[in-house]
């Protein structure tokens, strides 16, 4: 069965995926599965469901962009490996940082790199608010974000992780236009434009989820900690 969703999706999207490369996202959809009747490591319990969308769900939004070979990016809040696995898969002449505070999220992230022979790709067990402000800042292309929570923290959280000119992708259902106005005015407070969804083409990009721009550096007080952020979310986007 799974053979043929992938068959199906590579029809659908015209895309060219090896014998390798498929067997790697089949197997990793089988260890969440697997790993899912353990622990609660993703809300999808069906096999089909997790390939479909959480693993190819992931690559859709960006199968057709093309980006130089080394382009270096970043997965932030994880959890099970999403987007950061799929896409690293899909795209082995990337290399790519899983990163999640979950060390239980990290270790299975960390065996799913070994048993499924990933070698582009590492992860890292640790805070954003921490990793953006040391080692880890100013070193991406591009940062991706499923799932990991409040858009004004994804926003802060991932805009030091950018270089300058960097992209920023958060997968998110409602359009640019439709964010509330304290986290697009907070979008440009990090050192980030939002992108038009009808330019989306020209990073290769379809018209969903939300892209960010890095035009300038990121202000060495972000991101703050997470009171401070949370302070803020409560302040400017539910008026508490």
């Amino acid at each position: 069965m799974e053979h043929g969703l992938l068959r199906e999706w590579k029809e659908r999207n015209g895309v060219i995926l090896d014998e390798d490369k498929e067997k790697k996202l089949i197997a990793y959809a089988e260890l969440i599965h697997e790993t899912n009747k353990k622990f609660n490591i993703t809300g999808y319990k069906k096999l089909e469901d997790i390939l479909v969308n959480l693993i190819l769900g992931s690559i859709d939004p960006l199968v057709s962009m093309k980006v130089p070979r080394g382009t270096l990016f970043a997965d932030i809040g994880t959890g099970a490996g999403i987007p950061g696995v799929p896409l690293a898969v899909f795209r082995d002449s990337w290399r790519g940082v899983c990163i999640d505070s979950s060390s239980k999220k990290a270790s299975f992230v960390d065996s799913v790199i070994r048993d499924c022979g990933i070698d582009n790709l590492a992860v890292v067990n640790g805070r954003l608010e921490d990793l953006a402000r040391k080692q880890m800042r100013d070193a991406f292309d591009y940062v991706f974000s499923r799932a990991l929570g409040e858009i004004f923290f994804v926003v802060e959280a991932g805009a030091p992780l950018l270089k300058t000119g960097g992209l920023l992708y958060v997968y998110y259902n409602a359009s640019p236009e439709e964010l509330p106005p304290a986290v697009i005015e907070h979008i440009d407070e990090v050192g980030l434009y939002l992108l038009e969804r009808k330019r989306y083409h020209e990073y290769g990009i379809r018209e969903c989820g939300i892209v960010m721009i890095k035009d300038r550096a990121t202000d060495l007080t972000y991101p703050r900690s997470m009171k401070a952020i949370k302070r803020d979310i409560n302040r400017k986007t539910r008026g508490s």
